[in-house]
């Protein structure tokens, strides 16, 4: 009558092959296959947060035009200027002339290059500056 335990165990096996090689009188000890679960989840969402971080930085850099361009003595981007939400109006130097170049969400169209060059300024800082159109605000009472 020694196989009256094993019998039973093989009777009431519950689907997991441990339950069978374990005696009757030793205490059930299962292993913790959920926090091996919740660990992956963990390291999953991690890696997921991790991407959209570095995919978020790069849309970031590209949308404030912190991304280095291609730099060439022949074609250079001298301004540029919006003239809509998605338009744009781009002054290069090419060679020794100069060329305007529309820039849409369409595309590029291509304006016909100046005959005259025009000579790029740099805009004076307080003139058009918060700190100065502030000053200005306060001084008219906010009437303008």
């Amino acid at each position: 009558m020694t196989r009256a335990p094993y019998v039973a165990c093989l009777v009431g096996l519950s689907g997991t092959a441990a339950t069978a090689a374990v005696p009757a009188t030793a205490p059930a000890t299962s292993a913790p296959s959920g926090s091996a679960f919740i660990s992956l989840v963990q390291t999953s969402l991690s890696l997921v947060f991790v991407l959209a971080v570095i995919l978020g930085l790069a849309w970031l850099a590209k949308r404030l035009k912190l991304t280095p361009l291609h730099r060439s003595a022949e074609l250079t981007v001298l301004a540029d200027v919006a003239v809509g939400p998605k338009e744009r109006v781009v002054l290069l130097k090419v060679g020794s002339r100069q060329a305007l170049v529309g820039v849409g969400a369409d595309g590029v169209r291509g304006l016909p290059l100046l005959d005259t060059n025009v000579e790029i300024r740099p805009v004076a800082e307080a003139d058009g500056s918060f700190a100065a159109r502030l000053a200005d605000a306060l001084k008219s009472g906010g009437r303008k």
